[in-house]
């Protein structure tokens, strides 16, 4: 009789299907998973230290306290562009379109498109405020 060894399974790390390469970052769910991953896949011979399951706790605390302020600064960062942006109704201004192309107006309003703030010209085209390149005030017109 005829006997295959095991060592194969017993030696070669458990692996999990991670999706193709993604631009998406870890969220704390996804490193609580991958701890528990380890946890279970483990060598009972040589178990994780409690040491290092400390450290990787701490890493998960800091890395939600990281993306609680970038998501807290992202917040901000819009309410100043806002503010800014509010700023220019009733002024000319001139910038570039998506293209490059130079486009200029007078500002009517305000719009907030994808976390992003754009100005609204009197001509009908939008203006993303990024990508301002001058601002004068609007002339006033003589009563005649």
């Amino acid at each position: 009789m005829t006997t295959s060894p095991l060592t194969t399974s017993l030696t070669q790390p458990a692996t999990t299907a991670l999706p193709a390469a993604s631009t998406k970052a870890m969220t704390p769910s996804d490193f609580l998973n991958l701890m528990v991953t380890q946890l279970q896949n483990q060598d009972p011979t040589q178990p994780t230290s409690s040491a290092d399951l400390l450290a990787q706790m701490s890493q998960i605390g800091q890395m939600q306290s990281a993306t609680s302020m970038q998501t807290a600064m992202q917040g901000i960062t819009l309410q100043n562009s806002i503010g800014a942006a509010s700023s220019l109704i009733g002024k000319t201004v001139q910038g570039m379109d998506a293209q490059n192309n130079t486009i200029s107006g007078m500002v009517n309003s305000v719009k907030v498109l994808n976390n992003g703030v754009s100005l609204e010209l009197d001509n009908g085209q939008e203006l993303d405020i990024a990508r301002v390149t001058n601002i004068a005030p609007t002339p006033t017109k003589a009563a005649a």
